[in-house]
């Protein structure tokens, strides 16, 4: 299994669109964006990964506590920011920014957000979206992901297709046809593991992390061992035969790259599925317990109370409790 897909998959991503705007220059704004914008659409996640898709125009971009160089954004590029921090936006990042929640109009008829802002000169186009997914804290891809991701859509490659139907839903969400908005909700999950993929591409050699642990072919092995295989009473013996290294050489390695031992990450990589489990589906604790490579129920609630703080059967029905309590608009 690829150990990429496999983490993405039990974040559980869900994609939505909430917003399209109109720029004119001069215009600069601040941006961060709240559950309440993205209404029933999100459900109960608990992190939003906010994205911006240029229709038309250009502007420029700057995470606000980010004493780096501004981003230019151009039509179709798109731009994702993993941390939700908030950011600025602008035909110009000098000007006095306007908080976007103060220009935001109300949907119309069930439709989306919108906002349009900013003087009388050249004109730029956007559509916005957000990423929900089910924690972000303890995942090894999104908690580990820069500030800011960037992908030109006019890059080629395998995922083309995605991006130019990308393009051509967020046009047609900009223009206000109806029934566009489902489409890019589901290409744009499809979008951001691509932009992931190309993150990981094009990492410098020496930098370490999770995801640069999936450029290391001993390493990437071993990690969709261990998710392939989760269940498995694993030892880093076992696994190094399987990689084809020694123990200490995989151990040194692995703890260089993804910064623990390989398992302590099998150990922390179970609780984040076994939660997901407890989450989604109504598996008893001694199936889940089975599932993640327990031999008994008593020992996963052991083990799942000393990493997450709280009995497996409590931490269910908190979540449970959570999700049940209605999601309005502020």
């Amino acid at each position: 299994m690829d150990a990429l897909s496999d983490v993405l998959r039990v974040v559980h991503l869900t994609g939505g669109v909430f917003l399209h705007a109109e720029f004119f220059a001069p215009w600069c704004i601040a941006s961060h964006v709240t559950p309440e914008y993205c209404g029933p659409v999100l459900g109960p996640a608990s992190h939003l990964i906010p994205y911006h898709y240029v229709v038309e125009g250009e502007f420029l971009l700057r995470v606000r506590d980010d004493d780096g160089d501004s981003l230019t954004l151009r039509s179709g590029d798109v731009v994702l920011l993993p941390r939700n921090d908030l950011h600025l936006m602008g035909s110009d990042l000098i000007l006095p920014p306007v908080m976007s929640s103060e220009i935001v109009r109300p949907p119309e008829n069930g439709g989306l957000y919108s906002i349009r802002h900013g003087g009388n000169g050249t004109c730029t186009r956007m559509v916005c979206g957000f990423l929900g997914c089910d924690s972000a804290e303890g995942n090894p891809v999104i908690s580990t992901l820069p500030p800011v991701l960037k992908l030109g859509l006019g890059e080629s490659g395998a995922a083309e297709w995605i991006r130019s139907t990308f393009q051509y839903a967020a046009e047609e969400v900009a223009a206000g046809r109806p029934g566009s908005e489902t489409v890019l909700a589901k290409l744009s999950e499809l979008l951001f593991v691509e932009t992931v993929r190309r993150y990981v591409e094009t990492l410098p050699q020496g930098q370490t992390g999770w995801l640069a642990g999936l450029r290391d072919t001993h390493v990437a092995r071993a990690l969709a061992l261990m998710h392939h295989g989760i269940a498995r009473p694993w030892t880093v013996d076992e696994l190094g035969r399987e990689v084809g290294l020694s123990r200490s050489a995989l151990a040194d390695r692995f703890i260089r790259l993804i910064g623990m031992p390989p398992m302590h990450y099998l150990a922390s990589w179970r609780m984040q599925v076994a939660m997901q489990e407890l989450r989604t589906t109504s598996a008893t604790l001694a199936q889940v317990a089975d599932m993640i490579g327990y031999e008994s129920e008593a020992a996963f609630s052991r083990a799942f109370k000393k990493a997450v703080g709280t009995a497996p059967a409590t931490w269910r029905r908190s979540r449970s409790q959570a999700t049940e309590t209605p999601t309005g608009h502020n």
